[in-house]
């Protein structure tokens, strides 16, 4: 039973960590009451690799789940001119297209062009 509770601390530790320190509810010592342990039990659990790496990997996930919302308004404040919003949105696609393939088979994609309906659209390849 005790391993088992030791277990949920570490977990409970684990998320805690992924969470930005300002969010946080509580001290690190209200924690360590909570769960009958010393401050250095919990730094040394917490600053252990192991440990490091899924509280990285929860804290991703819930950045990736603040993304878009944070991208759609770094984009309202690049609309409005603001230049350090411009230059930080302009970055993001910069680094979004190294990331992206837009080929198909080797070959690129190619994009239809529709200006209101007229007859001369052309198709054009997209490029990288």
């Amino acid at each position: 039973m005790e391993e088992l509770q030791e277990t949920n601390w570490i977990d409970e530790m684990i998320q805690r960590e992924a969470i930005p320190k300002a969010a946080r509810q509580g001290t690190t010592g209200d924690f360590c009451k909570k769960w009958g342990i010393t401050e250095s039990t919990y730094y040394y659990q917490s600053s252990k690799e192991e440990n490091q790496k899924k509280s990285l990997k929860i804290a991703l996930m819930l950045a990736k789940k603040k993304a878009p919302e944070v991208l759609e308004k770094l984009a309202d404040q690049a609309g409005l001119g603001k230049e350090k919003s411009i230059e930080m949105f302009l970055d993001y696609v910069l680094e979004l297209s190294k990331n992206l393939d837009i080929k198909s088979g080797g070959e690129p994609l190619q994009i239809k062009i529709i200006r209101d309906g007229n007859q001369d659209d052309k198709i054009i390849p997209a490029t990288g």
